[in-house]
């Protein structure tokens, strides 16, 4: 028999984000001759709709403040607006999502009673669909909970200690209900673990993936191009490798050389001598990021070493599906560090070493002018499609509900 899944998130297309594509993949590559899938989230107005299978519940957050929904591209004007905008109503307001919550609370138990709903999943960040599911857990304990968390709660760097107080009061209430909590890598899975009192809760890896086919190709451009996809953000910026590239220009001004930043917002300085080296191109649809990737003859990945482990960046599975060399300044001790390296996808630099940057770029143009083949570990890259890693999400829900 059929086993009843209902997913619960704020995060849904056409929202778009990542979360929205881990919660999609989830709903997509769930087994449907295992299980019926549901899927609970955030909508202007109350709805249902059914797509591929997957019946979708949308209800609205009636609230006077509420945060405004990203479900297509705008300027840059607007979109930094709506982005102070919700950081007002995070701050000044105890839930943004209270009217959500309130509402779901309202609507889902005589749901759960009606499709004989056996298993709930909820997707954190923000915290409304795990305080959703918490309390229909409460009044229906025999529901089997998994708990999927794609950032750090209580242990965030930076929280306000009002906040942090307030992440481990709930974190410490799902350890006492969740039968199991999923998590993005395998440091922030360990993270929460020795949070946790509770021997009987399950945790568990599911990575973030990419959702295409691989699809290699040969042909180098006439210019090595390395193109960035994807907005800079908090300390992420392409300072370093932009004075890297810089010297490399000083000593050597004939390589010729593109560098893309696609979707990016120019907050940084290009030196002179890269100005007609640097291409910055508007936001794209994902389809036309993708196909940029593709074409390019390498990619660049920017994450600084700043204390945080587990982070492998959204981008970065993509980046691997392309099947082009990353150039990857990473915390070099960390998880992303470690899939390039046993991918054998690229080259890798600590963000502050700029000597090493320098000499990464000369080995990734070196190959690109040799025409050097590169062989991938296509069996490391494909076990990172979302299908495969959502087969994971599948054992674990065997695993709940094999509990006694």
């Amino acid at each position: 028999m059929k086993k009843n899944i209902l997913i619960i998130s704020i995060y849904y297309p056409p929202i778009q984000s990542i979360a929205s594509n881990r919660i999609y993949s989830f709903a997509k590559y769930l087994d449907k001759e295992k299980y019926n899938v549901y899927v609970h989230t955030l909508g202007n107005e109350n709805s249902v709709e059914s797509d591929d299978d997957i019946v979708v519940q949308r209800v609205k957050n009636d609230v006077l403040f509420r945060p405004l929904l990203f479900t297509k591209r705008t300027n840059k004007f607007i979109h930094y607006s709506k982005v102070i905008y919700n950081k007002f109503v995070k701050y000044f307001f105890e839930d943004e999502y209270r009217g959500w919550i309130s509402e779901s609370l309202d609507i889902l138990p005589q749901f759960i009673k009606e499709k004989n709903i056996d298993i709930l999943i909820s997707s954190y960040a923000p915290t409304a669909p795990h305080s959703v599911a918490l309390e229909l857990k409460k009044e229906f304990p025999y529901l089997k909970w998994i708990a999927d968390m794609r950032d750090e709660m209580s242990q965030s760097l930076g929280l306000p200690l009002k906040l942090k107080e307030k992440y481990q009061k709930l974190e410490n209430e799902i350890f006492t209900y969740v039968n199991a909590m999923t998590s993005v890598s395998k440091p922030l899975v360990d993270e929460f673990a020795s949070l946790s009192s509770n021997q009987n809760v399950i945790f568990r890896e599911i990575r973030n993936g990419y959702d295409f086919k691989l699809e290699e190709r040969k042909s180098n451009n006439d210019v090595f191009t390395i193109s960035y996809t994807g907005n800079f953000y908090g300390d992420i910026n392409p300072t370093n490798f932009l004075k890297a590239l810089n010297n490399l220009f000083q000593k050597d001004n004939r390589k010729k050389i593109l560098i893309q930043f696609v979707g990016v917002k120019t907050h940084f300085e290009i030196p002179d001598l890269l100005k007609d080296k640097v291409k910055v191109i508007a936001s794209v649809k994902h389809s036309q990021a993708i196909e940029i990737m593709k074409k390019s003859d390498a990619l660049l990945l920017i994450h600084p070493t700043n204390g945080r482990k587990g982070v492998y960046t959204g981008k970065l599975f993509e980046y691997l599906a392309s099947l082009k060399p990353i150039i990857a300044l990473i915390d070099e001790e960390d998880v992303a560090s470690k899939l390039i390296q046993e991918a054998n996808a690229g080259y890798i630099s600590d963000n502050t070493n700029i000597g090493k940057i320098e000499m990464i770029l000369e080995e990734a143009h070196k190959e690109w002018k040799e025409k050097q083949k590169r062989e991938f570990n296509i069996d490391i890259i494909k076990k990172h499609h979302r299908k495969e890693q959502v087969k994971r999400l599948e054992k674990v829900i065997e695993e709940v509900c094999n509990e006694r």
